[in-house]
């Protein structure tokens, strides 16, 4: 398992005649020219807490927009993230792979997982495409195994923000996660 820290906000946005709207709690990703930047999914991680804490504390408490007569405030949170797999991109198609060890916060070492297609699904093909086009293929669901016995490798955090592998780039998640693009 290796945990990794992100900062979430709730965002109020409070008119000047009275109404207001909060928004369900988000990730930041960034603060960028007077403009917070948030996500549904956590793209600014770290590796500590206090480095947590020091992005936060850069980020601005309200905004007071008097031409547009309203005012958004935030509440930030830290929230540690778990992360069990790092599945391996490869672009179209996605494979599962748990982390069995983590060596430093840039290190850690992978094993693929056993996948078995769910027997409820059937992919549907209507003509199209190289041979055929698959209709429902994001509907695909699998069945995932660990296999002590599949080789362990070596994934290193890069400056893209990926852990790459002799496989190729992989993408940490809190579940495994297996597609076959029926339609490559």
């Amino acid at each position: 398992m290796l945990t990794k820290y992100t900062v979430t906000v709730i965002e109020t946005i409070a008119a000047n005649h009275g109404r207001s709207l909060t928004r369900e709690s988000e990730y930041v990703s960034s603060f960028e020219n007077d403009r917070l930047r948030a996500t549904q999914n956590p793209k600014k991680l770290f590796d500590t807490v206090e480095a947590a804490e020091e992005f936060m504390a850069s980020l601005p408490s309200s905004e007071a927009h008097d031409d547009w007569a309203y005012t958004k405030s935030y509440v930030y949170v830290i929230e540690n993230i778990e992360y069990y797999y790092a599945n391996q991109s490869g672009w179209s198609d996605m494979h599962p792979f748990e982390i069995v060890r983590v060596v430093s916060p840039k290190t850690i070492e992978v094993r693929q997982m056993d996948t078995e297609r769910d027997p409820d699904f059937k992919p549907e093909f209507v003509a199209g495409g190289f041979a055929g086009h698959c209709t429902n293929q994001h509907k695909q669901t699998w069945l995932y195994r660990s296999n002590p016995d599949n080789p362990v490798v070596r994934a290193r955090l890069r400056k893209d923000g990926m852990y790459h592998s002799s496989y190729g780039r992989h993408i940490l998640s809190t579940a495994p996660h297996k597609f076959y693009d029926y339609n490559f």
